[in-house]
C-alpha cells in the first residue's frame, strides 16, 4: 500500500515538472520571437482623390512582431465600399496614381514614408498587393516602403472577381551591415615596415640582395671557360 502511494506521488511530481518545463519553454520561445527582436506598429494611409495635393485617410495597420522572421499582422481599419471602388475607378480613368504613406504609430513626429503606383495596376489586381518595408538595423522604425500590385502591366480590364478588401502581403527587409576592414592589423604591419627601414634591416635572401653582382661574374666565367676550350 505504501509503495503504491509513493509511486502515485512520484508520477504526479513528474507530470508537474513536465508541465512547468513546457510552459517555461513556450514562454522563452514567445519572448525570443516576439520581444527580443523588437516590435513596431505602422499605420498605412492612402489617397483616392488624386490631384497634386490629395487627402490621405487611414487604411490599415501593420504590426511587425519580428523583423528577422518577417512576422507581421495586417489589420484593415475600414471596409471596402462601393464608394471607395468608384473613387479608385475614377483614378484609373484619369490614368492617375494611387498614393500610400506609412508612419510609426505612437511617434510624436510621424515622419511619413511614401510611395505610389498606377491606380490601374491596383484595380486590375483586385486590391492584391505586396508591401516591401525597409526597417532600420534595430527594427525600431521604418525607413522605406514599396507597393507592388500583383498586376505589373495595365491591360485595361477589370478584375475577374470584384474586390471586397485589400489582400496585403508584407515583406520586411533590413540593411545588412557592410564588412568592417581590419585596420588594426594593417596599421601594425605598416609600423613594423617603418621600424625595419629605420633600423636598416633587409630580410631579402642573398640572391635577391646581390643578383646584380653575381650575374656578371657568372657570365665572365662562362665566356672565359668557352674560349680556353676552343684554343685547345
Amino acid at each position: 500500500m505504501f509503495s503504491a502511494i509513493m509511486a502515485s506521488k512520484t508520477e504526479a511530481m513528474i507530470r508537474v515538472i513536465a508541465c512547468l518545463l513546457l510552459i517555461f519553454g513556450a514562454a522563452n520561445a514567445f519572448q525570443e520571437e516576439d520581444f527580443l527582436d523588437g516590435q513596431l506598429t505602422l499605420v498605412v494611409e492612402d489617397a483616392l482623390d488624386g490631384g497634386p495635393d490629395p487627402a490621405f485617410t487611414p487604411r490599415s495597420t501593420i504590426h511587425v512582431r519580428s523583423v528577422k522572421s518577417g512576422n507581421a499582422v495586417v489589420t484593415h481599419m475600414r471596409q471596402w465600399t462601393s464608394e471607395l471602388e468608384e473613387k479608385l475607378k475614377s483614378l484609373v480613368e484619369r490614368d492617375d496614381l494611387y498614393r500610400v504613406r506609412v508612419y510609426h504609430k505612437g511617434a510624436e513626429d510621424k515622419g511619413y514614408v511614401s510611395t505610389f503606383t498606377k491606380a490601374c495596376q491596383l484595380y486590375e489586381s483586385g486590391l492584391s498587393e505586396t508591401f516591401n518595408l525597409m526597417v532600420d538595423t534595430v527594427g525600431s522604425s521604418v525607413v522605406g516602403v514599396g507597393l507592388v500590385p500583383f498586376v505589373a502591366v495595365c491591360l485595361g480590364e477589370g478584375p475577374e472577381v470584384p474586390a471586397v478588401q485589400h489582400n496585403t502581403t508584407v515583406i520586411i527587409r533590413s540593411p545588412t551591415p557592410a564588412p568592417v576592414p581590419d585596420t588594426a592589423t594593417y596599421i601594425e604591419k605598416m609600423e613594423a615596415m617603418k621600424n625595419e627601414k629605420a633600423e636598416g634591416k633587409d630580410n631579402r635572401s642573398f640572391l635577391a640582395k646581390y643578383w646584380m653582382y653575381i650575374i656578371p661574374v657568372v657570365l665572365i666565367m662562362l665566356f672565359s671557360g668557352g674560349g680556353q676550350d676552343g684554343a685547345r
